[in-house]
């Protein structure tokens, strides 16, 4: 992982919420005993990292049965949803295995049907965020092949839905990339590039990994 944050969302979506809670404790905890070595000198013991871990956590759930929890505990029903009439939601995903990356595009109207979709594929693993810029582009492309004037782009991808919309203050290489693809769309006539969770996003990553899959057999 390029960034902390990359693989601290990937625990979110693999763990439990409870396991999550636990998880976070635990880091935290660990920070602060590296801090304490490193600018004080001192160091705790691994058993008592632990059981503050332990404390904190307890106190936590017991602040929760006092206050509204910010962790809801109903499940939420995550799916995808329609976009608003006379709009056509573009989602897409990228898989690499292989020394190849490949992405899938699907494209539907605001009655949830297919209108159009594809596939590519590029002979060379592309590393860090680069892989998700490269199925950004694409999509970009097929987008506007179709003529649609009113897109919305949906990806799980958070750090490319951040840096696209904040393209314009952004002055390292790949931000410039981001923005050079943004200042294309200016045909659409209304466009937005937003975060989904992978619920959202699930025909685009099921069809990607098989389609990866089959690519290298």
């Amino acid at each position: 992982y390029a960034c902390c944050i990359n693989w601290l969302e990937d625990v979110l979506h693999v763990l439990d919420k409870k396991v999550v809670v636990d998880f976070f404790t635990t880091l935290w905890n660990s920070w602060n005993n590296c801090n304490n070595f490193i600018f004080w000198g001192k160091e705790d013991d691994t058993r008592v990292v632990l059981e503050r871990a332990e404390t904190f956590s307890n106190e936590f759930r017991i602040h929760n049965l006092v206050n509204n929890s910010l962790i809801s505990s109903a499940p939420a029903c995550q799916k995808w949803k329609k976009p608003p009439r006379g709009f056509v939601k573009v989602n897409f995903n990228v898989v690499v295995a292989q020394n190849r990356t490949g992405d899938r595009i699907v494209i539907r109207d605001g009655d949830g049907f297919v209108i159009g979709g594809g596939r590519g594929f590029k002979n060379e693993e592309l590393i860090r965020q680069w892989p998700k810029i490269y199925a950004f582009v694409e999509t970009v492309k097929l987008a506007r092949t179709m003529n649609i004037s009113k897109a919305l782009f949906e990806t799980d991808y958070t750090y490319l839905a951040k840096r696209v919309n904040k393209c314009d203050s952004d002055i390292i290489i790949m931000g410039t990339r981001i923005k050079e693809i943004f200042n294309s769309m200016d045909m659409f006539g209304f466009v937005s590039i937003c975060w989904t969770s992978r619920n959202c996003n699930k025909v685009a990553n099921f069809i990607c990994k098989d389609a990866i899959k089959d690519s290298c057999n």
